[in-house]
């Protein structure tokens, strides 16, 4: 069956009675052994025609093979600009990762799409998820010897960075002395979910009088540039670490945490608000810090 054929056969398919409600969908979705589906199959080829017809007649965008991968992930690696910006409108999980750990940005990253990285960062696609290999998506922007990739990915850490580093500042009004990250800042869609986890590893240190280590959950907005608040309405109901609750360093906010790491291997969970249509990004980090 040639592409034209293909496409006419899915149209068909698509537009018969047979999928008039999303109820049914299942039914002319089948997947194959690897459990691709005629999503991830419209994704992987650019057919936007098709993939639009699929999202109106309610497909599961976030729908993956069983090694992970979904139709975000195919469109990004394939270089199709198009077809991801209307996965992500439609609500594709821009953080996803298959099996050995490699989300949507990293296989962009490895194929030196540039157009496709940096429309995932404006989604919040998170730089410093560590693949099964303990591989960040700067890494394969530089295995792809990108040089224009690699700069869109390490001028974001920095952005967010400085971001992050200039509204602690301005809460505290320069009372607090930032001596260094604990761990590399995350970057978490609310509307993926309620439940944000990572790993991390911690060497102990001699702390000086008057430091301790904070962890910052920030609300961010990425429209036209990249902003975060450290007050007002808030998202985070718990934080844990190695099991243990940790304690928000004041009684109405929940922005900022004492934070206890481990040497070794840390394990945090935050549990957060349920807000699957919300916009915003949560910005993680934890900072060693000096009161002053």
């Amino acid at each position: 069956m040639n592409k034209i054929q293909y496409k006419l056969t899915l149209k068909l398919v698509i537009s018969s009675n047979l999928c008039s409600t999303p109820t049914s969908f299942s039914y002319v979705c089948p997947q194959d052994v690897s459990g691709m589906s005629l999503c991830m199959l419209a994704a992987a080829g650019g057919q936007d025609d098709i993939l639009r017809l699929l999202i109106k007649k309610g497909v599961r965008v976030n729908a993956r093979q069983k090694n992970g991968t979904t139709a975000l992930m195919h469109a990004a690696e394939k270089n199709f600009l198009t077809t991801v910006a209307m996965l992500l409108e439609a609500g594709s999980y821009v953080n996803a990762q298959t099996m050995g750990g490699e989300t949507a940005l990293m296989k962009a990253c490895k194929r030196g799409n540039a157009d496709i990285v940096r429309l995932l960062l404006e989604y919040g696609a998170d730089c410093n998820i560590l693949s099964k290999h303990k591989n960040t998506a700067l890494y394969f922007a530089n295995f792809s010897n990108n040089l224009m990739v690699c700069d869109l990915v390490k001028d974001h850490i920095s952005k967010l960075s400085s971001v992050a580093e200039d509204t602690i500042r301005a809460y505290f009004e320069s009372r607090l002395v930032l001596l260094e990250p604990v761990f590399p800042l995350a970057c978490h869609r609310l509307c993926e979910g309620p439940d944000f986890s990572m790993e991390f590893g911690f060497k102990a240190q001699p702390q000086p009088e008057g430091s301790g280590i904070l962890l910052f959950v920030f609300h961010a907005n990425f429209l036209n540039e990249i902003t975060a608040r450290l007050c007002g309405p808030c998202s985070v109901h718990a934080v844990v670490l190695n099991d243990k609750f940790q304690l928000p360093i004041f009684l109405d906010s929940h922005f900022i945490y004492s934070f206890s790491p481990v040497p070794g291997i840390n394990k945090l969970f935050i549990r957060l608000a349920e807000a699957p249509a919300a916009k915003v990004k949560l910005l993680i980090c934890a900072y060693r810090v000096q009161l002053q």
